[in-house]
């Protein structure tokens, strides 16, 4: 299977030369583009939306060079870059197309943004894109303008007098905007508010996408559609129905496509890149399913080597293997038409990288079927989460994705699983984080949590606590203690040595969260393994514990800015690898920090992804099975080729050990 470059590429149609078109074609070829993507109407060029004689201009340009670029066995595909525009930026909607704008949560209106509701927003925007199909491109794009929230300056939307009139005839009375925004986020029980405001969201967006694939494939039959995506998290505060969504976005035949937000548009650590690509792109791409057609974005912004090293380029690509992406999108040069510069070495990187993301791609990662700790996400959660205060919509974000990026830094073998209608997960390991149990009935608590080993953080054991099932966990009192409140300082594993360090601390003071401090009932079986601790080193109370050998508790909630930062320390790595080995046989790596390791659910591939700068000399495994063989093929990439070779596998007291490099910043594959 080759992997798939598709180049987004900006030119001005006003000032477009020949040379720029020889530029571009002479890349296309050096770099091993499979597809151009054309933008249009991006960014600096973008003027507001374009009547269907303003979109002629750019399909009329672009037009020549797709001839040019048939010829050479390349694809044109088309990424229009609004739909519902992304940020008012001076301009107002052309009266000509004359449709309404959205109102926010806070009662501004936009100047330029569409109301996603408007039905002649919708007929144009249908209509535009019938026009793009008449050049029957490969896939035709929607922007990720295409959602109710970071349409800057304004928040989430929309409560325009249109939407209003909506929502007041499912209320079945008369409420003012600030009225329904206000039990909409209410505090407490969610509000019939609430779900009006979601079910309508969700449901507008899926009609939206009907209509211009309808129109779409009228015109053009073999084009496929593609959505781009941006924070999972934020698409559930407006009610995103992921598979309903591109079902209706891709049509009988077709195959959902997608590009997930690969989180990096400059170069920052790698270690914090592979934190976010957890949160956003991995589980993003399990929303989508393992059927779904992922073209992941590659953009750098700022533009040009000032903003991002070809090096961090190269490993973004390669390490789109843990999505399973069939290919890549390449927003590499500016958007505003100064098309391809030669002197910044992108040819040569994207030609040396191409058969080795190939040969990658050839054994597809399936995140349904990986081997390890499985992190619970829903897309429904927003519908049931408990605001604290009631006054911003970011208090409907999901907290789901926090086990995610600390499990996988660790060294575990992960993978995200959506939960499913009918919730049949038994003898699994599963993690939740946030209020995602707020979803199920007690029945299906009882049982997720009865029949799995599950960790669990300090949310959800609220929710436990507020649904009676505090029993569950032996739980006999719980009492939250703010961060900083002059309570809590540290934590301290008592009794345990990580990295040579006896009773290692952790703060409970630093970018965390609040601390749930749990005492159990008498002669319950839970095991304390670490403890809070204030500045005068007196103990509290029970920190990480495991109950009933098979739950495991981190009880803390979410610093709101820095999330679970503080738990990013080896000291937790060590503890939780310690206390993960104690319940059941499990696949860690050792002494390898931010490697992330998967494994296929037969144990026959694993994927090992260096998301640090540190190299490491070998491979120390520890495992939950048996290996399929003592021997592996080992593949990586060496210069521009595929090395593969045969290594020889040592196990030792259930660990196994590769005498094996893994460079800085470097993805290998086992093959058993």
């Amino acid at each position: 299977m080759s992997y798939i470059y598709t180049l987004r590429y900006v030119f001005d149609p006003r000032t477009n030369t020949p040379e720029k078109d020889r530029k571009l074609l002479d890349f296309v070829q050096k770099a091993k583009i499979d597809d151009v993507a054309f933008i249009i109407n991006g960014e600096e060029l973008n003027h507001s939306h374009l009547t269907k004689e303003e979109t002629q201009v750019w399909l009329d340009a672009i037009i020549p060079l797709q001839k040019q670029l048939a010829k050479l066995d390349v694809t044109t595909s088309l990424n229009p870059w609004t739909t519902i525009m992304h940020s008012d930026r001076g301009f107002s909607v052309n009266p000509e197309i004359g449709f309404n704008t959205f109102v926010d949560i806070n009662g501004n209106q936009a100047k330029d943004m569409a109301c996603p509701a408007d039905p002649t927003w919708r007929k144009y925007l249908a209509d535009r894109y019938a026009q793009y199909a008449s050049i029957h491109p490969r896939r035709l794009w929607m922007e990720d303008d295409f959602r109710h929230y970071n349409h800057t300056p304004l928040k989430l939307m929309c409560f325009c007098d249109y939407h209003m009139k909506l929502y007041q005839e499912k209320l079945g009375k008369t409420e003012s905007r600030a009225g329904f925004v206000k039990n909409m986020l209410k505090p407490g029980e969610p509000t019939i508010e609430r779900k009006i405001y979601l079910d309508q969201a969700r449901k507008e967006m899926i009609e939206n996408e009907h209509l211009i694939e309808q129109a779409v494939h009228k015109v053009s039959p073999n084009t496929d559609l593609g959505q781009m995506t941006s924070f999972p998290d934020w698409h559930a505060i407006e009610g995103r129905d992921w598979p309903s969504l591109f079902d209706a976005q891709a049509g009988p035949g077709h195959p959902r496509v997608a590009r997930p937000h690969l989180p990096s548009y400059n170069e920052v650590a790698p270690l914090i890149y592979g934190r976010k690509f957890e949160e956003y792109s991995r589980t993003t791409a399990a929303f989508l399913g393992p059927r779904a057609e992922l073209y992941p974005e590659l953009e750098n912004s700022m533009w040009t080597p000032q903003v991002k090293s070809n090096t961090f380029i190269a490993f973004q690509i390669i390490t789109t293997a843990l999505l399973g992406a069939k290919g890549i999108m390449l927003n590499i040069f500016d958007m505003m038409g100064n098309g391809v510069n030669e002197d910044w070495g992108y040819d040569k990187m994207l030609a040396d990288i191409k058969p080795f993301a190939s040969a990658l791609a050839s054994h597809r990662l399936n995140m349904q079927k990986l081997r390890g700790i499985k992190v619970l996400v829903d897309q429904d959660s927003a519908y049931t989460a408990h605001t604290t205060f009631g006054k911003e919509p970011e208090e409907l974000l999901p907290h789901e994705k926090n086990w995610a990026s600390l499990l996988a830094s660790f060294g575990f073998a992960t993978t995200i699983l959506p939960v499913q209608n009918d919730l049949a997960i038994e003898n699994q390991t599963i993690a939740i984080a946030g209020q995602l149990l707020r979803n199920l009935s007690n029945e299906q608590i009882t049982n997720l949590i009865t029949k799995n080993t599950v960790l669990l953080d300090g949310e959800s054991i609220q929710v436990l606590l507020d649904r009676k099932l505090g029993n569950l966990l032996h739980i006999q009192s719980a009492k939250w203690h703010p961060c900083k409140s002059g309570y809590q300082s540290f934590e301290q594993a008592d009794g345990t040595t990580v990295q040579g360090v006896k009773n290692p601390r952790i703060t409970m003071l630093q970018h965390t969260g609040n601390y749930l401090q749990l005492d159990y009932q008498t002669d319950s079986n839970v095991k304390i393994w670490s403890s809070a601790y204030n500045s005068i080193d007196q103990k509290l109370g029970n920190f990480m514990a495991v109950i009933d050998d098979h739950i495991i508790v981190l009880p803390m909630d979410q610093d709101p800015k820095h999330g679970w930062e503080s738990q990013f320390s080896s000291y937790k790595q060590g503890l939780m690898q310690q206390i993960m080995a104690s319940v059941e046989p499990i696949d860690y790596l050792i002494n390898m920090p931010h490697v992330k390791l998967n494994i296929q659910e037969n144990g026959k591939i694993v994927w090992l992804a260096n998301f640090n700068l540190d190299g490491y000399q070998e491979i120390n495994w520890h495992l939950s099975k048996p290996l399929p063989s003592n021997t592996a093929t080992l593949i990586r990439r060496r210069d521009n080729s595929v090395e593969k070779e045969a290594v020889k596998i040592e196990v030792t007291d259930n660990v196994a050990s590769i005498k094996a490099p893994l460079s800085p910043l470097e993805t290998i594959q086992l093959i058993f």
